[in-house]
């Protein structure tokens, strides 16, 4: 899903939000005229299930700042019948957005291929995060910053903003990303792929729900994890391809949000199992990643963690312990991923 290209960046949260965490002044006109009784086209979304299609609506507000509505599910398969909005659906709307806003107002191509080189989310507020009692209205504030070809053809971008739920920004974040053809992308691939083989995969048993936090058998993408030291913690990507939201349609690599999911998992299973605390009371408050490579369906995925000890995380008035995860195949790192566990209830 990724190729290495800049770092990523810190996370930003200047002039994203006003001192009370509400949507700015100058953008509210404009986000009242936004509609949220319909999805766009999943086309547009890079989706092929009507269901997976999570934002409404959008509007330039300046030549390189623009809103997108969505609507958040409060019951959903990878959300489970969590008291809070699940993080990979979080992802993945701010994913839609990006996209969405490429092709609507920056004149990409339908048919591009998208490669996201970073994607970094920080709560800014779990208050705003919990599910009430009717569906979250999501409003994404995005600013982007092209880069374009001598024909002036936009190549990438990176993007920075916020996040908020029913008018209170919950989440800050930027990200990066590269956009090429089709044409460009299967040449890229057929470089990266390695030949076929008849080997088997081993077919690893997941981990128990509980373990890393969720509560659906489905939703668990990592084995149990395996302690090696008094700070270090590892397992294996648990693939399973007709999972209906991390493969929505056939991918001829292992998804980002899935490596991000999976990260989450084991961050969570490892705090839990290293400080004592029960993997149903955490959850991740900061996620950063870094792709340095694609991670190939065809290779065993391992996943190496390293925990923290506990640090103030005064934003938020808790304690959070860093934990950071490397994704490895073959010895090589592909994907590094820095992420922040806290515990809410």
């Amino acid at each position: 899903m990724t190729l290495p290209e800049t770092q990523p960046t810190d996370l930003d949260t200047e002039n994203t939000e006003d001192a009370a965490g509400a949507v700015p002044d100058a953008a509210a006109e404009a986000a009242a005229r936004l509609r949220y009784d319909a999805t766009v086209s999943r086309t547009l979304v890079h989706r092929t299930s009507v269901a997976e299609v999570f934002v409404t609506d959008s509007a330039a507000i300046g030549e390189e700042t623009f809103l997108v509505a969505a609507q958040l599910p409060r019951g959903h398969l990878i959300g489970e019948n969590a008291p809070m909005y699940d993080y990979t659906l979080l992802i993945e709307v701010v994913r839609q957005a990006g996209v969405l806003v490429a092709h609507e107002h920056l004149d990409v191509e339908l048919g591009s291929a998208f490669i996201f080189r970073s994607l970094n989310l920080r709560t800014v507020g779990l208050t705003q995060l919990r599910i009430g009692a009717t569906p979250a209205h999501v409003l994404v504030t995005m600013t982007v910053h092209p880069r374009r070809n001598k024909a002036g053809r936009i190549q990438g971008f990176t993007f920075s903003g916020n996040v908020a739920l029913d008018g209170q920004v919950a989440m800050s974040g930027n990200g990066a990303l590269l956009i090429v053809s089709q044409r460009a992308y299967r040449t890229l691939r057929a470089k990266r792929r390695t030949a076929a083989t008849d080997l088997a995969l081993p077919r690893f048993t997941p981990a128990a729900p509980s373990a890393v936090g969720r509560s659906e058998a489905r939703n668990v993408v990592i084995t149990a994890p395996v302690v090696a030291s008094e700070a270090r913690v590892s397992a294996q990507l648990v693939l399973d391809a007709s999972h209906p939201h991390m493969f929505d349609h056939p991918l001829d690599h292992v998804p980002g949000h899935l490596q991000m999911e999976a990260a989450r998992q084991l961050a969570i299973a490892a705090v839990a199992q290293l400080h004592g605390l029960s993997p149903q009371t955490l959850t991740i408050s900061a996620i950063e990643t870094e792709f340095t490579d694609y991670a190939e369906l065809d290779q065993v995925t391992e996943l190496r963690a390293t925990v923290q000890g506990f640090r103030r995380q005064d934003d938020l008035r808790t304690l959070a312990v860093p934990v950071v995860i490397d994704i490895r195949q073959e010895g090589a790192v592909t994907t590094t991923i820095r992420l922040e566990v806290v515990q809410w209830t």
